[in-house]
């Protein structure tokens, strides 16, 4: 089993987002079939975030956004 991170809204932030309106979970992926296992070294944080998360995002979703990865 691989273990991976990601990051969700905890919080709607109003403002400046704070460190506390997001949390850093683990998960247990499943095996790999047929798939390409990546490691994210790098991930964007973009301004159109801001409104994604207000507009189109509730609590508990996972931030998305582009990443470099090896």
């Amino acid at each position: 089993m691989v273990q991976a991170k990601k990051w969700t809204l905890i919080k709607l932030f109003d403002g400046f987002p704070k460190h506390s309106d997001f949390q850093l979970k683990e998960e247990k992926l499943a095996a790999l079939f047929s798939e390409v296992l990546l490691e994210a070294v790098f991930l964007s944080v973009d301004p159109y975030m801001r409104l994604l998360s207000k507009f189109g995002m509730k609590e508990g979703d996972v931030m998305i956004g582009s990443q470099v990865a090896k």
